[in-house]
């Protein structure tokens, strides 16, 4: 990635960035530099990691540089993202009529997931997805892949090393052409998380459509071998009343009240369990969620109304969140979303709470919540997620808005990139480079 920008005289062992960076260092602060300079690690096992970052000028000065001989990029230098919950096999469903969520699932997306039990076309779907996740500037993330281990095998060859994949566990109430016994399912779980150690995630794909059973035996083997959990949460009142009414005919569910009780009685709450959606919780479940660890990933875009492309379900209360102290992380849901690209979620994210009246939502807090935020609930942000001196330079080039005023701050250049995006479709072709612990992975002119 360096390579256009070398300092020709510089020592061996380090490289030079110099151009405009915006980086995002909580939720309510985002810091622009119209010119900086970042230097990082070229060689060895931390190559990419950042050494200096700051106003070019005086990073020059540090390193004893001229900073006339360092060529300036032209584009912005932002933090990669880190997307907490999708699945990649809903690539090719995510603007299929969204009626309502139990609807889709039925009439598009599980046939479609049927699908991935031939290798060949797996492979070949792979392939695809993962170059078109980068090309987005996402570099992690949390991802639920179809029943089928050879799918699981395909997306693991093509995934970077920060995505974490789980086979969804279906075993009851779905197609038979994706229901397995819970002896296949239990079975599957042992052997994919021995195989990909933490890098596989146990992903009972959410209550109704999986037993109590393979929940539990799915949550042993998690913690036996570290591994997340990650599953679906009070999305929709329609799911909700759906799982309390199959649970009050299991034997030992009989008396249970509340969605995220079923999950407590089965032993899947926990500080590395991420819960999709959480949007209708009653008091008791935050609670539940809260005593426990357990984090939440949101995901504006899938669950936006139904004309702006989402499946209906409603608004995240991530004040609420904070309030119980519920680490939470926005996501693109895809196929529920309907782009694969996070900052059409931060739009929407920004938007939506704008509406309900919720003015903390904004473009500096949804960069935070796609980048550092969503690295903290993977437990990787000791040193990946920020553009920091100690962090790995995770990163995407983007073009540089124009007419900025002197001085102006990272809100306001957030406002002026998204202004640059002139449709949702196009937040997909957005990035121009993106960038995993220093070195490119994608580069839209190379494509072109």
């Amino acid at each position: 990635m360096f390579s256009d920008f070398n300092y020709p005289a510089s020592s061996s062992s380090l490289e030079f960035y110099r151009g405009s960076v915006l980086r995002s260092l909580s939720d309510s602060l985002c810091e622009y530099f119209e010119d900086a300079l970042i230097v990082a690690q070229k060689n060895g096992e931390k190559a990419g990691l950042i050494v200096a970052i700051g106003e070019a000028p005086k990073v020059a000065k540090e390193f004893k540089l001229d900073l006339s001989t360092l060529k300036k990029s032209t584009d912005l230098l932002m933090p990669a993202f880190f997307d907490t919950h999708f699945h990649w096999v809903q690539d090719d469903v995510r603007q299929m009529p969204k009626a309502s969520l139990i609807e889709w699932l039925e009439r598009y997306t599980f046939p479609e997931e049927a699908k991935y039990s031939d290798r060949k076309f797996s492979s070949v779907k792979a392939k695809r997805f993962w170059e078109r996740i980068l090309s987005v500037g996402t570099i992690g993330g949390l991802c639920y892949s179809s029943i089928h281990e050879v799918a699981l095998e395909e997306a693991f060859k093509h995934a970077p090393e920060d995505f974490y994949i789980g086979n969804v566990l279906m075993t009851m109430n779905c197609p038979k052409e994706i229901l397995q016994s819970p002896h296949m399912a239990c079975a599957s779980v042992d052997n994919c998380a021995d195989r990909y150690k933490g890098r596989y995630i146990c992903s009972p794909r959410f209550a109704p459509t999986t037993c109590p059973e393979t929940m539990q035996t799915s949550a042993i083997a998690a913690a036996r071998h570290g591994c997340f959990q990650q599953t679906h949460l009070g999305e929709t009142k329609n799911e909700i009343k759906w799982v309390l009414d199959i649970y009050s005919e299991i034997e030992g569910f009989e008396g249970v009240k509340t969605y995220t009780e079923i999950y407590e009685r089965v032993k899947m709450l926990g500080p590395k369990t991420i819960f999709g959606h959480c949007i209708y919780l009653d008091e008791s479940e935050w609670k539940l969620l809260a005593d426990s660890g357990s984090r939440i990933a949101s995901c504006p875009s899938s669950n936006a109304p139904i004309e702006q492309l989402g499946i209906g379900s409603g608004l995240f209360d991530y004040e609420k969140a904070e309030l119980m102290g519920i680490p939470w992380a926005l996501a693109s849901d895809i196929g529920g979303g309907p782009f694969l690209s996070m900052f059409d979620v931060m739009r929407s994210f920004v938007e939506q709470n704008s509406v309900a009246g919720r003015h903390t939502a904004t473009f500096t807090k949804a960069l935070h919540r796609s980048t550092y935020k969503g690295a903290e609930l993977m437990n990787l942000s000791a040193d990946r997620g920020m553009l920091n001196v100690g962090y790995y330079l995770d990163a995407i080039r983007v073009p540089m808005p124009s007419g900025l005023p002197v001085g102006a701050n990272g809100e306001a250049v957030l406002e002026a990139l998204f202004g640059l995006i002139p449709s949702r479709e196009s937040s997909d072709t957005f990035v121009n480079e993106t960038i995993i612990r220093g070195k490119s992975c994608f580069r839209k002119e190379a494509v072109a």
